[in-house]
């Protein structure tokens, strides 16, 4: 996991920072909206009795605590909530241990990049039946 993938938890999708559409203007980020649920008439659907498993944080506005039937019920989506962060904190916090400094750490993570490129790339000729193991080899003993 990047550092990218946890600076954006909080964000929502649309456009990118700096995007431009085809007249040049700033195309602004897409709000989040509430979801379609929250606020119905309807007693059987609401307030919510659980996190309905179509909610995205992403693109809706978080629920609040009038939105469920029982208070337990927020508390316990603040809770999951909170422990998704935490564990993405805590993966991040594991690989920055494992790559030591930020010297090492730069140039662990471009070796990380590049070799899940050459993964990519190898399954690629494997499917055009190529042997790439015997290409590395003969590559290998061609450099000495």
């Amino acid at each position: 996991m990047s550092s990218r993938d946890l600076k954006g938890t909080m964000k929502v999708g649309g456009a990118a920072p700096g995007t431009k559409d085809d007249a040049g203007k700033k195309v602004k980020k897409a709000k989040r909206v509430a979801y379609p649920l929250v606020g119905s008439k309807d007693p059987a659907v609401y307030p919510l009795k659980e996190v309905p498993a179509d909610f995205n944080a992403k693109t809706h506005k978080p629920l609040k605590k009038k939105d469920f039937a029982e208070d337990y019920l927020f508390f316990s989506y603040k809770a999951a909530e909170a422990r998704a962060k935490a564990d993405a904190w805590d993966a991040r916090a594991k690989e920055e241990k494992q790559l030591g400094s930020s010297k090492k750490r730069a140039q662990a993570k471009k070796l990380l990049k590049m070799t899940a490129k050459m993964a990519e790339l190898r399954k690629m000729l494997e499917a055009d039946g190529v042997d790439v193991d015997e290409l590395i080899e003969a590559a290998e003993k061609d450099s000495k």
